[in-house]
């Protein structure tokens, strides 16, 4: 059944990620009714730990696309949200923009977050 959603999932996104035609959005994981994308086009490595991505978290029950530009830093476990827009992603709409970087925060080994970033680091292979 996870499968199938997030089949539902990746196929509702590609439409709303098409807003910039440059990105290339992968799929990461999905949990319950969000899923987690990562543009491959953004990935810089800023140095030995440090490494900048855009990543997009879609809800689909409410209809909303969060796209952040993230910058992880793998050894210390951490990431810092740089900016982020809130777009309605039926209608393309952006509905929210935040520009202002906020605090770093630590993630847990097998949250979200880690998968996102291991995902970067290993092509996709979470196993």
């Amino acid at each position: 059944m996870s499968k199938i959603f997030s089949a539902f999932i990746a196929l509702l996104i590609v439409g709303a990620l098409n807003i910039c035609s440059a990105e290339d959005f992968q799929f990461v994981d999905a949990y319950e009714n969000t899923g987690y994308y990562v543009d491959m086009d953004s990935v810089e490595n800023e140095g030995r730990s440090t490494i900048f991505a855009r990543v997009a978290i879609v809800k689909a029950t409410t209809n909303r696309m969060f796209v952040y530009d993230i910058r992880f830093n793998h050894l210390e476990r951490t990431y810092q949200v740089i900016a982020s827009k809130t777009i309605e992603y039926d209608s393309k709409n952006i509905l929210e923009t935040n520009n202002t970087p906020r605090d770093a925060r630590a993630y847990a080994s097998g949250s979200e977050m880690s998968e996102l970033i291991e995902f970067i680091l290993y092509g996709g292979d979470l196993s």
